[in-house]
């Protein structure tokens, strides 16, 4: 936002405009950079695809509003143009238009545009049908922003569709196009990830709305509409019979008005012609899922003549790389051992000469001290083993709060020395359950055309780049590539991802490789820690998961063996990982189950294994116990600590989900972030003299990047036409916590809203104000009871230059926005 102004003529034109259907109201620009960036890509790559003039203008309005919030002026101008020479009177093609002159305090301007439409749409030109017609056109385009936006958006966007559907002077183009993206829309709804966030979600209901949409859009529709209508319903059906029971599909295939997938399937086949790339793509993903791979490689390779697509590119990499992978059977595992390493004893005299065998370690070099730091894993070579004389013995720490905050990153290297030994047999029980992810053959030509179509999958850009990145790093490792050049494209998966639960399910597989990657070259330590955080991941999947497939407890004491879906495959697969795996026999019921991990969690904290711990108090947490929120957030602030030593995007999920737990208020307001609506919430309120902003944005990067937070700031989120104070308490009434950015300039010129803000937060009852002092600037009398952090104590001087800790400065910030006594 370049210009905020506040004189009575601008807030007057920006309330005109915003009384014509917009997309401000759909909390777009209360999104992070970084997230608008990539749905501003996301959305671009549909503007490739787009068969009639109103999709177009669907898109266009879309990418037009981006482009503004992200200041992109001359590109937004020019998509709003392309619009309004197809749709003279598209309403918001004008509204946006209206706004970016508002931003740029183009008064004069914006009025002559606001009469200018203002007159084309007055009843002397317009009749009522007509105004009707744009008005529904207008909520078309926002239910299709809406289903870009995620799950949080997709009721509001189904109910404006159902209004512009509700039109009786809709032409029949656009009727087709609103009745595909509404059957689009409630598809998406029925995927399992989704379904469990949609507010009064009833598979039935939306099945059977969707096959209405579908139905209608095949009968009316051109080609183009009906082969890819054809190709959702039989992709809907697959979706929905995962919410039936055995008998109820039975039943449902005896019905005489029921279509199978594969019918469903063939008929978009035959429809297409083999002139439809989007169906082609379809088809061959879906022969690969039914593993039939012979039969998909022709199809994707007619889709990529016809139209080179990432999408099409990935699918036929994942044919050639799950072929290679049937095509091998998973081998027992057989570690490289170091051959100064004494063989492991078979006979009874194992436990009594376990202490004999030194442990193994593996040294990592720290990284540089820049914000974002890149290139993290510098060497994964093991040291030479030591004699056991010679290891260091680290003393107990002192349990409970007090030990967990002595602790520092170097405690997840603290293990006895006969830890390791005990582990070998269940890190090789991992590692052969992991079947083909860790076997290597290098000269396989099924691995390295599956390398090279990855490649140009991430070349050409689709939308999702990580899932692209993580399958690019399982291929390059089992050809034998650098384990260094694989763990940094892993990061980089990590690095690229949203919130959506696509992209937790990709980042449950990147941490799933990258710790068995880590196992696989003797770095047990890291890769339990990692493998630690795949079962955190897998419980709170199982537990929020619609409909719950299988029991926590069951899982934990062995009495599934074999469980259905992939969450519970996993979490069974690396339970190994924890030492107290196995569970003892007697332990069986609920409350004893409950009782043991409650034992278990007070001795790992004792001990400093805090990975550990933070598993069973996930456990804990999946059966319904309060544990304490104060040794819980010391022992995530240790986690954190300790996956920030092997990447920070990995802690910055700990440092979140610990703010998210620690400032959730007892009524209904909630810290945590929505995408949509007037229910918008930012973790932290940045407050900040407009001279200081590059301190402010400092802040910022460090706290929504290293620690996931979402933050309001002024040059991103004041809302134009509004007071001051105005949009301070609007934005105060959407933040968690204030933190003041303190200098010279800031005490001069906004110390009048520290007191305001202050008593603000006090009446809510939750969050806290703190401040970050630059240059030693003494500590006003208004900052009293709040908790200060002065920058310098963070920096080393060392040859005339100053490095910061950002270690240091980031749990410091992060420590006092949270309100621990």
């Amino acid at each position: 936002m370049q210009t905020t102004f506040y004189n009575p003529e601008a807030r007057q034109l920006w309330r005109r405009f915003q009384s014509f259907p917009n997309l401000a109201d759909l909390g777009i620009g209360e999104w992070r950079k970084t997230d608008l960036i990539k749905l501003l890509h996301k959305v671009e790559r549909k503007r490739e695809d787009c068969p009639s003039p109103v999709l177009q203008n669907q898109v266009e309005n879309m990418l037009g509003f981006l482009y503004f919030k992200l200041n992109m002026t001359k590109e937004a101008k020019a998509c709003l143009q392309r619009v309004k020479d197809r749709d003279p009177t598209n309403i918001i093609a004008f509204t946006t238009r209206g706004y970016i002159l508002l931003e740029h305090n183009r008064l004069t301007q914006a009025k002559i545009v606001l009469e200018e439409f203002e007159d084309k749409m007055s009843p002397e030109k317009t009749t009522e049908d007509e105004i009707g017609l744009r008005n529904a056109v207008a909520l078309g385009e926002k239910a299709f922003c809406c289903s870009q936006l995620g799950p949080k958006c997709y009721k509001r966007g189904i109910e404006l569709y159902e209004n512009a559907l509700s039109c009786s002077v809709l032409g029949t183009e656009s009727r087709l196009v609103l009745k595909f993206g509404l059957g689009l829309l409630i598809s998406k709804c029925l995927d399992e990830d989704v379904c469990g966030r949609i507010e009064g979600f009833d598979p039935d209901l939306f099945y059977g709305k969707a096959r209405d949409m579908f139905l209608g859009v095949v009968t009316e529709g051109t080609m183009v509409m009906a082969a890819r209508a054809w190709l959702l319903l039989g992709e809907m059906q697959v979706k929905y019979f995962c919410f039936l029971s055995g008998p109820e599909q039975e039943l449902m295939k005896k019905m005489a008005s029921h279509l199978t997938e594969e019918e469903c399937f063939t008929k978009a086949k035959d429809t297409a012609q083999g002139k439809d790339a989007f169906v082609l793509e379809r088809l061959g993903r879906r022969l690969r899922l039914c593993k039939k791979f012979s039969a998909a490689i022709p199809i994707l390779e007619q889709a990529i003549e016809l139209k080179p697509t990432s999408f099409a590119y990935h699918e036929i990499g994942l044919v050639y790389l799950e072929k290679w992978a049937s095509s091998k059977k998973p081998r027992p595992y057989r570690p490289t051992r170091n051959k100064d390493i004494k063989p492991r004893l078979k006979s009874s005299a194992k436990m009594s000469q376990a202490s004999n065998i030194p442990t193994s370690q593996t040294k990592v070099a720290g990284s540089a001290t820049e914000f974002n730091r890149g290139d993290i894993w510098r060497s994964v070579k093991p040291k030479p083993p030591e004699p056991l004389a010679n290891l260091q013995h680290h003393p107990k720490q002192p349990g409970g709060t007090a030990g967990l905050k002595e602790t520092r990153t170097e405690c997840v290297q603290k293990v006895e020395a006969n830890t390791d030994t005990i582990r070998r047999g269940q890190v090789d029980r991992i590692l052969t359950a992991s079947g083909n992810l860790v076997l290597k053959d290098a000269k396989n030509p099924l691995l390295k055309r599956a390398r090279e179509y990855f490649i140009k999958a991430f070349e050409l850009g689709g939308s999702f780049p990580n899932v692209i990145l993580k399958d690019l790093a399982r291929a390059k490792y089992s050809l034998g590539t650098d384990p260094l050049e694989v763990f940094s494209i892993l990061e980089q998966a990590l690095r690229m991802g949203d919130r959506s639960p696509q992209f937790r399910k990709c980042a449950r597989n990147a941490l799933e490789l990258w710790g068995l990657y880590l196992l696989d070259q003797g770095d047990i330590a890291r890769g339990k820690v990692l493998l630690c955080k795949v079962l955190e991941m897998c419980v709170k999947e199982l537990t929020q998961a619609v409909p719950i497939q299988s029991s926590v407890c069951d899982l934990i004491c062995g009495r599934e063996k074999n469980p259905t879906g992939e969450v519970a495959t996993t979490l069974l697969r690396y339970l190994p990982v924890l030492k107290c795996y196995p569970l003892p026999s007697s332990v069986c019921t609920d409350d004893q189950v409950q009782e043991y991990l409650s034992q278990l969690v007070d001795t790992c904290d004792k001990n400093n294994d805090f990975c550990e711990a933070k598993v069973y108090r996930t456990f804990l947490t999946a059966f319904g116990i309060t544990v304490d929120k104060q040794h819980l957030t010391e022992c995530n602030l240790a986690v954190a600590r300790i996956q920030a030593d092997i990447s920070e995007v990995i802690s910055s999920d700990v440092y979140r989900d610990t703010f998210h737990a620690s400032v959730a208020p007892s009524g209904g307001h909630s810290c945590h972030y929505k995408s949509g609506g007037h229910g918008c919430h930012y973790n932290v309120f940045v407050m900040y003299d407009p001279k200081d902003q590059a301190h402010a944005e400092e802040l910022v990067k460090l706290m929504e990047v290293d620690c996931g937070l979402h933050c309001c700031y002024e040059s991103r989120d004041f809302e134009p036409g509004l007071f001051p104070m105005d949009n301070i308490e609007r934005c105060l009434s959407r933040s968690c916590c204030v933190l003041h950015v303190l200098t010279l300039t800031y005490a001069r010129n906004c110390l009048q809203y520290v007191e305001k803000t202050r008593r603000l937060v006090t009446e809510r009852d939750h969050g806290c104000v703190a401040a970050v002092v630059y240059k030693h600037y003494p500590i006003p009398r208004e900052f009293k009871g709040c908790t200060v952090i002065d920058n310098e104590e963070f920096f080393d001087s060392s040859q005339g230059q100053k490095d910061r800790r950002w270690a240091e400065f980031r749990e410091a910030v992060f420590r006092a926005l949270l309100p621990l006594e």
